[in-house]
């Protein structure tokens, strides 16, 4: 079995990845991982923790970054050359549009179900448009709740993804790449 590794940004990121990897491959992936606590520490660390994931023997290797208000081909540019020639030969770099919550929003009905919430949520046309994904996550939820639940990304998200399908997480174009690698190479 492939050993996953995995560099983000914060530790609810790496949960994420873990709900939709044990999707794709129908089983629990185990993962090594380092996260940054923020993308700067991403950037400068990615190439020496790639090393050490190699060395805790993963043989592929998830580098997971937001684009925040940055064009996403910018800040995959600077990641390759921040990694150069990655010791870990099976890896990916993705970049999710603003944040990884846009992901999440793709799954209206998912999130309605992890929250509890009273009112559906509205389906978002395109949810990598939205521009502070997050902070529309805390709003809709909280109004959607009746004022009653308060939207905590690191505790929500993987709640979140927990039960969202994958063909909903297939709306937003930046996911597509880590669904193909992982259904290639997670066996």
């Amino acid at each position: 079995m492939n050993r996953l590794g995995v560099i983000a940004e914060e530790e609810n990121d790496v949960d994420v990845v873990r709900c939709i990897a044990a999707k794709i491959v129908r089983r629990e992936v185990p993962i090594e991982k380092f996260v940054g606590h923020g993308c700067s520490k991403v950037r400068a660390k990615c190439r020496s923790w790639a090393s050490t994931l190699r060395d805790r023997g993963c043989r592929l290797l998830v580098i997971l970054h937001d684009s925040d208000t940055v064009d996403p081909v910018e800040v995959k540019d600077e990641l390759v050359q921040k990694l150069g020639s990655s010791p870990i030969a099976l890896h990916i770099i993705v970049i999710p549009v603003r944040e990884i919550e846009a992901w999440l929003l793709a799954d209206d009905q998912a999130i309605g179900q992890a929250m509890k919430l009273s009112q559906p949520m509205k389906r978002v046309a395109n949810p990598e448009r939205v521009m502070n994904p997050k902070e529309h996550l805390r709003d809709q939820i909280f109004i959607r709740s009746g004022h009653k639940t308060r939207y905590v990304n690191t505790i929500h998200n993987k709640r979140i993804a927990a039960v969202c399908k994958l063909a909903n997480l297939r709306r937003c174009a930046s996911f597509a790449p880590l669904e193909l690698f992982l259904s290639t190479h997670l066996r």
